[in-house]
């Protein structure tokens, strides 16, 4: 293949950048890149302008990351490499060298020959190989603002329901993450059929209320981790062709991550919350259990009949506390666990729920409470729910946990 010169009009794209910002842009835009693909999902796009800014950018089908650099452009264009070589090359061209004396280093990024652009530190300079650019989507900027959010607060709450996402990529709506809003909150849901998480926090909504949004979680997911600014707004816009998709702009700081959203209808969760029936409760310390739970994990971990991909353990309520214990069918009655202290409605006998140990394990990790709410149904073969009593409020329901039971009758 021939390299030819691209109009001087793309030519030119140089730029000098203190080593730390440099490093943590690729972190940012490399939670989109597929190191597997082809260019350019597997490369990042440097674009500088003629005011100084130097924009990072990665893709995939289903999202756009670009991070914005002000004042390190020294002249103008554009040029694309594999992200990851970019990345490594930056660590390697450091090597041995203690951390405190690296993050202040210039990084020389130069474009002038796109299909050998260069990267300098110190007294190294080395060529790296350019792809072409034409097929990459460009820079993403921000859709029209419809709420604001407080960026820990939303990284909470991902990261809280992400444990229900899907993983199927066969049910391709169930690995999404639902958002929607109402006048001065924001709803993040997601579900796998087996157990449902839903958080609301405070947000400032722009647009009329009733908007309903389905991201692709682990993307949103490995993106928040990057975000370091106080707020995140978040852009919708919808799709201008039949060409085009309808995608939603998360903004925090210099960096704006636009994402495909999910096709297809969320089951409707809503319903489902709203017709549990408790008639078992139970309160107890979160950590107390979830140390036991952990326990018994492990145990159905070690023991040779739990060789399956689903460990089962029992929660059991009595008058007295609360029991959670392997189940091990080959064994039967002959397994015994602690009463761990708990306040319970039970006053005579015992009320028993088998879970995936696994679930339970990330449902009480979830929560953020120090104490716990557990409701139960009549039927022990119908969903329970885990709350944290303590943080509710006036304006905003707590976190909620849905759980699926094992049938073992």
């Amino acid at each position: 293949m021939t390299a030819t010169t691209p109009p001087a009009a793309v030519a030119g794209a140089a730029a000098v950048v203190p080593y730390r910002d440099l490093l943590a842009a690729l972190a940012t835009v490399g939670a989109v890149l597929d190191r597997k693909s082809r260019p350019p999902w597997n490369a990042t796009l440097i674009t500088a302008d003629p005011d100084g800014e130097l924009t990072l950018t990665g893709a995939s089908p289903d999202a756009t990351v670009s991070v914005r650099l002000p004042g390190v452009a020294r002249s103008a264009g554009r040029f694309l490499v594999d992200g990851w070589a970019l990345t490594q090359m930056c660590k390697a061209l450091v090597r041995g060298e203690h951390r405190r004396d690296t993050d202040e280093l210039p990084v020389q990024l130069d474009g002038s020959f796109p299909p050998a652009p260069t990267i300098t530190i110190g007294d190294y300079t080395v060529p790296l190989t350019g792809l072409p650019p034409e097929e990459h989507p460009g820079a993403c900027q921000p859709a029209p603002t419809i709420a604001t959010l407080d960026r820990a607060a939303l990284r909470a709450a991902v990261d809280r329901v992400l444990p229900a996402v899907g993983r199927d990529d066969t049910l391709r709506v169930l690995t999404g993450m639902h958002m929607s809003f109402t006048p001065g909150l924001a709803t993040v849901a997601a579900t796998d059929r087996y157990r449902l998480a839903v958080d609301v926090l405070p947000a400032t909504v722009t647009r009329p209320a009733g908007q309903e949004l389905l991201l692709p979680a682990k993307i949103l997911a490995a993106c928040a981790e990057t975000w370091t600014g106080s707020s995140v707004t978040i852009g919708h816009r919808r799709a201008a062709s039949v060409h085009d998709v309808d995608r939603v702009t998360f903004t925090c700081g210099q960096t704006t991550v636009s994402l495909v959203e999910t096709g297809g209808s969320y089951p409707p969760w809503r319903k489902l919350l709203g017709s549990l029936d408790p008639q078992h409760t139970a309160v107890f310390d979160r950590a107390t259990v979830a140390a036991h739970v952990a326990r018994v994990l492990a145990i159905l971990t070690a023991h040779p009949s739990t060789s399956r991909p689903i460990m089962t353990m029992t929660l059991t309520l009595t008058p007295d506390g609360l029991r959670v214990a392997p189940l091990l069918p080959e064994h039967g009655a002959r397994v015994s666990a602690p009463t761990l202290p708990a306040t319970t409605s039970i006053t005579g006998g015992t009320v028993r729920w088998a879970f995936n140990a696994a679930y339970l394990r990330d449902a009480l990790a979830a929560l953020s409470g120090d104490t716990v709410l557990f409701s139960g149904q009549a039927d022990v073969s119908k969903p329970v729910l885990l709350t944290s009593p303590e943080h509710q409020t006036a304006s905003a329901p707590p976190y909620r946990h849905l759980l699926m039971p094992i049938r073992i009758d």
